[in-house]
Formats: C-alpha cells, sequence, structure tokens
C-alpha cells in the first residue's frame, strides 16, 4: 500500500511539475508576444512619424522655392550641402572657377555684424530641445557678388533634423531693395488721345 502511495504521490509530483513548467512557458510566450508587439508598434509609429516629418521638410523647402530667389541647404557646419546653381547666378559666379558646395554662407557676407548674426540665430534656432527644429527665422543682410557688387537680401531660414547629424537648415535667399517699385505708367497704346 505504502509503494501504491508513494507511486501516486511521485506521479502527482511529476504532473504539478509539468503543469508549471507548461505555465512557465506559456508566461515566457506571453511575455514576448507583448514585447514583439510594442516593438512593433513602435516601429510603425517611428515609421510614420519619419513620413510625416519628410512631408513637412519638403513643404517647408518647397515653400522657401516659391517665396525665395535662391534656397540652400545648409549642414550643421552651417555649409552649403550641394551646388546651387541659382545661387551662383545671383552672385555672379562663374560655373567653372568656384563651387558652393562645402562653402559657408558667411564667405559671402562683407560685413563681420551680419555674419555673426547669421550664425548666432542659425544656431540659437537648434538649442530648443522642446521644439528641436522647425524653428523658423528671417534676417537682414549684405552679400557680396562678384565683381564687389554688394546685394542686400533677406534671409528666412528654418532648421530640421536628420537621421545621425547635427541639425540641417534650409536657407531661403529673396533680393531686397528700399527703393519704392517702379510706377506702372500705361502704354502710349492705352492712353486716351484729346
Amino acid at each position: 500500500w505504502l509503494h501504491v502511495c508513494s507511486r501516486d504521490s511521485v506521479m502527482q509530483t511529476q504532473v504539478w511539475q509539468v503543469w508549471t513548467l507548461e505555465l512557465n512557458v506559456l508566461m515566457l510566450c506571453l511575455f514576448l508576444s507583448f514585447a514583439v508587439h510594442a516593438d512593433m508598434t513602435v516601429g510603425a509609429q517611428n515609421v510614420v512619424q519619419a513620413k510625416m516629418l519628410n512631408g513637412e521638410i519638403a513643404a517647408m523647402k518647397r515653400l522657401l522655392d516659391l517665396a525665395c530667389d535662391v534656397t540652400v541647404e545648409l549642414d550643421g557646419g552651417l555649409r552649403i550641402v550641394e551646388q546651387v546653381p541659382r545661387l551662383m547666378a545671383m552672385l555672379t559666379l562663374d560655373h567653372h572657377t568656384r563651387s558652393t558646395q562645402g562653402v559657408t554662407l558667411q564667405q559671402f557676407m562683407p560685413h563681420e555684424e551680419d555674419r555673426s548674426r547669421f550664425e548666432n540665430l542659425l544656431q540659437a534656432s537648434g538649442e530648443d530641445v522642446e521644439t528641436p527644429g522647425l524653428e523658423p527665422g528671417v534676417l537682414h543682410a549684405t552679400l557680396r557678388a562678384s565683381g564687389g557688387t554688394l546685394l542686400q537680401v533677406v534671409i528666412f531660414y528654418v532648421r530640421f533634423s536628420v537621421l545621425n547629424s547635427r541639425g540641417h537648415y534650409f536657407v531661403g535667399i529673396r533680393e531686397f531693395s528700399d527703393e519704392p517699385p517702379a510706377r506702372l505708367m500705361p502704354s502710349p497704346s492705352k492712353q486716351k488721345s484729346p
């Protein structure tokens, strides 16, 4: 009798161990499925946010293209990211002798106060942790074209983030004049004859 009770006790212990093992495996599977689900959800949210941000960046650039004579992208060191033929044309630079890629926009600013104000404003636009980037600004400055011609310009800027790098900037440049616009005179054919 004792032998039968002992065998039943051993079987109950083995059943209990199997049941405990199955429960632990079930808990582990549930934990892993929740972790994978959470990771996939975060990944999907990141993809959606990246697409939205890319759309916002494209919209900012397009708006600057519409409102300005020239739009330039600057890297975190305020250097021009790629060759900009419209900037070269504005500054009447010969495309065979000078490239704008890798050059700072400040190199075309003859006045020290313009250079330092430009640098300070752009660097300050990226310091707010609450809104990293997307902080637009505007300033007036003078650019020197080839031949020493001075151009009065309005510079619009906005900072945006690029993965794994310091913030980049879109800078829109528009010529500005204090002179009032010329009055439109009616053409001689539209004037009334006496």
